[in-house]
């Protein structure tokens, strides 16, 4: 599949003030932009739409070509779930769907992010909220940060969007529990999708997932999933990004929630490389594969994608520093037989 409908839909507006066609598109908008509409209809984005239409295969598209080479998920890819849900608008393009971050402000400093999405990593970046009139015929919202719940705008925007009309999908660390009066602005939405970042339990969590404290995960863990059963339109969806460091815990995971796999939403992750773990030496990719009966099939492929690469691996050894216990046995074998 080469076609995607989501130029003809879609924006996302980064914490760093950058506009992309989608998430998983490789390059920003380059053009300066003063707000999301002009984004959308910017002679860059209607260049895309025609490389799409001509049947083109977009390099900057990679991420999807991936996803779907590899297979298993519920969600096969970004491209397919925009070409089920918004074809319709191809002949005629239309706002539809937005994915913002307010700002980069966050609390956790996660092995696998940076300064775009952490302010952990640097500066503070904060978005103008957009104008209103931006909603009107808004049907997906996806927000994340940082960690949006810790940003008060977060909520301003909640209360600006015709909540009926529109599905909402919320990404967080999970570190903070909203309040009732923010319980009552997200049940109100039209569908509801919490998304909950775990990539790991206990020290696993705490280690790649820098700022987690794992009583706290696990308390509002069971707040999200009480408040979620009450609610007929909601669900609380567990995401997991499967990189070298992790890729052996996922099973744990998994079996410590208590929930099923259909619920789990998850990913292989491609860049920073060297956290990639289609780049590890042989013998670590089999006992990845051997540690996770689940995903065995997508991850056998993911895995065999690309070779062993020396320099990515070395830059992987050298940050392994302070190192749980619970995680000594998978990261000894990085030093065997090199």
């Amino acid at each position: 599949m080469t076609f995607c409908a989501a130029p003809f839909v879609h924006i996302v507006h980064n914490p760093d003030g950058q506009y992309r066609t989608c998430c998983m598109y490789k390059t920003p908008l380059k053009g300066s932009h003063k707000n999301i509409k002009e984004a959308f209809n910017s002679e860059e984005n209607q260049i895309i739409r025609k490389r799409m239409l001509s049947g083109e295969r977009l390099h900057e598209c990679e991420k999807c070509d991936i996803d779907e080479m590899h297979g298993g998920k519920n969600k096969v890819s970004y491209r397919h779930e925009f070409n089920t849900l918004y074809k319709q608008y191809i002949d005629n393009p239309s706002f539809r769907t937005l994915e913002i971050s307010v700002s980069n402000k966050c609390n956790f400093k996660c092995i696998d992010c940076g300064p775009r999405f952490s302010n952990q990593f640097g500066p503070t970046i904060i978005n103008e909220l957009p104008d209103p009139e931006n909603y009107k015929d808004l049907e997906f919202l996806k927000i994340l940060g940082g960690e949006p719940f810790l940003d008060k705008r977060n909520i301003e925007l909640l209360k600006i969007v015709p909540r009926s009309n529109i599905k909402l999908m919320l990404v967080t660390n999970n570190s903070i529990f909203p309040n009732e009066e923010t319980l009552e602005l997200l049940s109100e939405f039209k569908h509801l999708n919490i998304s909950l970042s775990i990539d790991g339990i206990h020290e696993v969590a705490e280690y790649v997932r820098s700022g987690t404290k794992w009583s706290k995960f696990e308390r509002n863990w069971n707040k999200w999933f009480k408040w979620g059963r009450e609610k007929e339109h909601c669900r609380i969806v567990p995401h997991f990004v499967m990189h070298s460091l992790n890729a052996p815990f996922f099973e744990e995971t998994l079996n410590w929630s208590n929930t099923e796999m259909s619920w789990w939403s998850w990913d292989f992750l491609i860049k920073p490389e060297w956290l990639n773990m289609s780049y590890l030496p042989n013998h670590i990719k089999e006992f990845i594969l051997n540690e996770n009966e689940t995903l065995q099939e997508p991850l056998k492929k993911f895995l065999e994608a690309n070779e062993y690469d020396k320099n990515f691996f070395h830059q992987l050894v050298t940050k392994t520093d302070n190192i749980p216990d619970r995680m000594e046995n998978y990261v000894n074998r990085f030093y065997a037989r090199q």
